[in-house]
């Protein structure tokens, strides 16, 4: 699908991020509400989209970490708590996930189904899934100890990521402690949320982009 400019402006009026939204949700004040809030279960937390941004959704969730690099514990439940299960999903820098979605990782001993630079993706065909998750490495210690690899970009794992979803995909970054805004042509960042690990006091950050179109 190619979207012209016009229809591009059009986008960005009308986009709602409620409409990707799965869970149960509330409007705040109920006496005169300007915010929708929701519960980011079975994580402790509240995600809120304000009545005048519609289009992003913000917030902040306390997670119990886990060791090896891996996602915290009931992360993953709670992106399918508040955005619906996708099975047809794309796991990179997989890692000690499987099952219920398609991994890639760079080092064959994680058992990946395809062993990738997952700032490429050269192995796998464009437009080929509904969903991207990524969990990289946080900074360039982790990745020379646990991966053996450099510290991959993550605009460079953004722009794969965005090339083998197809239209109306959702992609998940969790990074460290970043805040991050760069997005690849054809996506828009239509989400971001703290996320606190405890008991190590820890900051990561989830940021969520809805792919378009195909650049």
């Amino acid at each position: 699908m190619v979207i012209n400019y016009d229809e591009k402006a059009v986008m960005k009026e009308v986009f709602n991020v409620m409409n990707f939204i799965k869970c149960p949700y509330e409007a705040l004040p109920k006496d005169n509400p300007d915010t929708y809030v929701m519960r980011p279960k079975p994580l402790k937390g509240t995600l809120f989209v304000s009545f005048d941004n519609l289009g992003f959704l913000s917030g902040q969730v306390r997670v119990r970490g886990k060791g090896k690099g891996e996602y915290p514990f009931h992360y993953l439940e709670m992106i399918d708590h508040v955005f619906g299960r996708e099975e047809n999903t794309i796991e990179v820098c997989s890692g000690s996930v499987n099952g219920g979605c398609f991994t890639v990782d760079i080092n064959p001993e994680t058992n990946p189904q395809i062993v990738d630079d997952g700032q490429t993706l050269a192995k796998i065909p464009s437009d080929s899934f509904n969903r991207w998750r990524c969990d990289p490495p946080y900074n360039e210690n982790t990745a020379k100890k646990m991966y053996a690899t450099d510290l991959p970009k993550p605009i460079r794992l953004l722009e794969a990521g965005a090339r083998v979803c197809k239209p109306h995909s959702l992609l998940f970054l969790l990074l460290g402690p970043a805040n991050y805004q760069w997005h690849p042509k054809g996506t828009k960042r239509i989400a971001y949320i703290d996320v606190t690990v405890v008991p190590n006091n820890e900051v990561r950050c989830l940021n969520v982009f809805y792919k378009y179109s195909d650049g």
